[in-house]
């Protein structure tokens, strides 16, 4: 399948895990406390602060400077957060949703990443492995972090 420019068009890359938690809470987690369970070393500033302000995930460093790592183009709590995502290229975001649904006693938690325009197609196929590793890493990370959390 090809865009309409001519360029093929990517699979979407999918992850997902199970959380023993509801979904409400899931979503919580991910959105309120983002910078306790976010690997350090999949952000921008490893000694800075991450944290959803409504509209964005920003990276805040220690000396004040920030950098954007989503915005925020969807938020349906609980079930659904969507971001344009700019990790890998500033210029070229991909689009990433995030599902929170119930499954049992707790929630399967989905991530769908894409790319998003042309631009960000064209480099899809040397940047999917990449966001692969990020995601195969900062979901465990989430499921861990709700594993060893009773409450806040």
């Amino acid at each position: 399948m090809r865009d309409p420019e001519g360029e093929p068009v990517h699979e979407a890359l999918e992850r997902t895990i199970g959380l023993a938690c509801s979904p409400e809470r899931a979503f919580q987690v991910f959105v309120d406390h983002v910078d306790l369970w976010w690997p350090r070393g999949h952000r921008r500033f490893r000694d800075g602060t991450l944290r959803f302000d409504g509209e964005r995930l920003v990276d805040l460093a220690p000396d004040g400077s920030e950098w954007t790592m989503a915005s925020v183009v969807e938020r349906v709590a609980p079930s659904r957060l969507r971001l344009d995502w700019f990790p890998g290229s500033p210029k070229a975001p991909t689009s990433v949703e995030i599902g929170f649904l119930p499954e049992g006693n707790g929630t399967r938690v989905t991530i769908v990443h894409r790319p998003l325009s042309a631009d960000a197609n064209a480099i899809w196929a040397e940047r999917v492995a990449t966001f692969a590793g990020g995601w195969d890493a900062v979901l465990p990370a989430l499921a861990a972090f709700v594993a060893n959390k009773e409450d806040d």
